[in-house]
């Protein structure tokens, strides 16, 4: 986190934690309320990963599961980076500003998954830098959030997906079921921004806007869940970040058999549980019977209100149509499934 930033956070009553924005002072219950007006976070628990050159194109082209040339000043896209068994080592947010794409992960990865990249440029004419310290990053929501950034920008992206840049601020146009928006810049910048909505929005912390993520069935890769997943099984042909058309990339013949050829076995659903104790990124979900069998992992799991947490899980099938599940560290709580908020019947034909 970049420490001019981070002093003004703690100005605004922020309470900081490995450079993670835990709250502002409110309860969880106060910070959910505010969804039905706006919110604004801090989003510093993401990394971010600038790429660029002469050769940058065809060097993502050759490494992420998306089609990297639709990337346009105005469309981002999600995609992931595998290693050569098709397991998911990163997934990202991917938008363009200043002609140079960048990559937006869980900071957690960050390190790793730029060693492991640069590792491939070889000859090419690449760089990619950790952009962290110099864009900061938050998170708009709620149901005004489009009328309040409206009042400030004149072209404020309207579909999923698609992003602008005015004023030297990327906003990009994120899924869910409320509008909700992830706004990158410089440092001076995104302090006027936050004062201008500081005082209509309730400030919230990391917990609160991954409870949007898991809502929207968008998973986040993070240390506990590397090479755990291919992309299916965390749902990304149905959320157009997967392409089948775009040529090869490190796992894609394992990707390709599976779509053209396997039948999934598991994938990522929803859920939440009445319980005492948040489940950790990665835990097993066992079925409630007398074996006692693992069913699935966590992916993300985040507190909601009246000690209600909420999950995305991948499970396997089979069992979470059929079996009483829960977290391996927590007998007595049942995950209940709820609908995804996309169709799986959905994927891509780029």
């Amino acid at each position: 986190m970049n420490n001019e930033w981070e002093k003004f956070l703690l100005s605004n009553n922020a309470t900081i934690e490995n450079n993670t924005v835990k709250n502002f002072g409110l309860s969880i219950e106060e910070e959910q309320t505010a969804y039905s007006n706006l919110i604004l976070a801090d989003l510093s628990h993401y990394a971010l990963i600038e790429a660029s050159g002469d050769d940058v194109v065809e060097f993502l082209q050759g490494q992420l599961t998306n089609d990297i040339k639709l990337v346009s000043d105005s469309i981002g896209q999600l995609s992931a980076y595998c290693n050569p068994k098709g397991r998911i080592l990163a997934n990202f947010r991917i938008f363009k500003r200043d002609d140079h794409y960048f990559l937006r992960l869980h900071s957690d990865i960050c390190e790793a998954t730029l060693k492991r990249l640069r590792m491939f440029i070889m000859r090419s004419k690449v760089e990619l830098i950790d952009k962290s310290d110099e864009l900061c990053r938050i998170g708009v929501a709620g149901l005004n959030a489009t009328k309040h950034l409206s009042s400030i920008f004149k072209n404020l992206p309207g579909n999923t997906d698609e992003s602008s840049t005015e004023n030297g601020i990327s906003i990009i146009k994120l899924p869910g079921t409320l509008p909700q928006y992830e706004v990158h810049g410089p440092l001076e910048k995104i302090k006027e921004l936050w004062g201008k909505l500081k005082n209509e929005a309730t400030l919230v912390g990391e917990n609160s806007w991954n409870i949007l993520s898991i809502r929207a069935g968008i998973p986040e890769i993070v240390s506990e869940t590397v090479e755990a997943f291919v992309p299916q099984m965390v749902n990304l042909q149905a959320i157009n970040s997967l392409s089948f058309t775009k040529g090869c990339y490190p796992g894609q013949e394992v990707v390709a058999r599976m779509h053209y050829l396997g039948k999934l076995k598991r994938r990522l659903f929803i859920g939440t549980i009445q319980s005492d104790t948040l489940p950790l990124s990665g835990e097993s979900i066992m079925t409630g019977n007398e074996n006692e069998e693992k069913a699935g992992q966590v992916v993300t799991a985040s507190w909601s209100k009246d000690k209600n947490i909420e999950i995305l899980a991948v499970l396997q099938i089979e069992k979470a149509e059929k079996e009483a599940l829960h977290v391996e560290s927590d007998t007595d709580s049942t995950i209940e499934l709820v609908d995804l908020p996309y169709s799986l019947e959905k994927e891509e034909k780029k």
